[in-house]
């Protein structure tokens, strides 16, 4: 386990994570009025960095939380890792709403948003593992709520649903909504393949869209992988060839079982295989500071103006 403090940012101060205190009349804490992301680092260079400031740009607009300097924010997240000292790790950022007496509506016109970042170190050890040996999962009710394309902190039916996963050995859940259609998982994409195409659920409301399965979709077609849209029943997933998810820190994970039912024979697919060790060729490219698809347009570069 690694000794380094996480290393905090808040509204442009920096200060040990363990030191961070938001106030008590924060949106964020009181109405889970606040969107996040979360960005992988290796060694020291955020990766996906332009996807992520999108789909928080994204999340922003969406939720209509104004005020927020994209050009200063991005200069504290690169001072704040440049801090930290972390080369391998995670960049986690959060804006509220702001502080503002404890009202639904929003809060006056010009209340700055709470804009926190921390920098942490991650061990991928026990994930790389995962990677290669596949895992089993479980099936549980998406309880979440109708935006879930937005990065929201409001998470509870993720939350509840993880710690299912939990309590049955897992470490993750399959979330399947009220017409047995699944949606994805509750903190990562989830990809299928049927007859050796690789399958995922259509973006849209229902599920967010991941920038590590955005990847991932343009790795596979580099790999001669053929994608597309699909919405699949739990029944029918169960019976696909491979499952796997995908995500920040996953990258990609096969998937062995579901609840009592076995994926294929077992073990990783070839798909699955395939994509693992181009992932993994492509990070290696991105540390060697080469574009991470050796063909193609580049994808995943650091780009501190996106």
């Amino acid at each position: 386990m690694s000794s380094i403090e996480p290393l905090a940012c808040l509204n442009g101060e920096q200060m040990p994570a363990s030191e961070a205190k938001i106030p008590v009349w924060d949106r964020g804490f009181l109405f889970g009025d606040a969107i996040y992301e979360v960005m992988r680092l290796y060694s020291g260079r955020m990766w996906l960095e332009a996807e992520h400031v999108a789909r928080l740009t994204r999340s922003l607009n969406e939720m209509r939380i104004e005020g927020v300097d994209f050009e200063a924010l991005t200069g504290r997240i690169h001072r704040t890792i440049a801090a930290s000292g972390i080369e391998e790790g995670t960049v986690y950022i959060q804006i509220s709403r702001g502080v503002a007496p404890r009202r639904h509506r929003f809060p006056e016109p010009g209340t700055p948003p709470t804009e926190l970042i921390i920098v942490g170190p991650y061990d991928d050890s026990s994930t790389a593992e995962r990677r290669q040996t596949g895992v089993p999962v479980v099936s549980y009710p998406d309880l979440r709520w109708k935006r879930c394309d937005v990065k929201s902190v409001n998470l509870l039916g993720n939350v509840l649903a993880n710690e299912a996963a939990h309590q049955g050995g897992c470490i993750e859940a399959v979330l399947v909504d009220r017409d047995g259609i699944v949606t994805e998982a509750t903190h990562s994409s989830l990809l299928w393949v049927r007859d050796g195409r690789l399958e995922g659920t259509p973006e849209g409301p229902g599920i967010l869209p991941g920038t590590s399965r955005g990847f991932i979709l343009k790795l596979a077609e580099s790999l001669g992988i053929p994608f597309a849209e699909a919405t699949i029943r739990f029944d029918d997933l169960t019976r696909a060839d491979e499952v796997m998810l995908s995500g920040t820190t996953l990258e990609i994970v096969p998937v062995t079982r579901i609840d009592d039912a076995t994926i294929g024979d077992g073990t990783p697919g070839p798909i699955a295989q395939r994509l693992v060790t181009g992932f993994a060729e492509a990070v290696r490219r991105f540390r060697d500071g080469l574009e991470p698809i050796a063909t193609g347009s580049p994808v995943g570069a650091s780009s501190a103006g996106a």
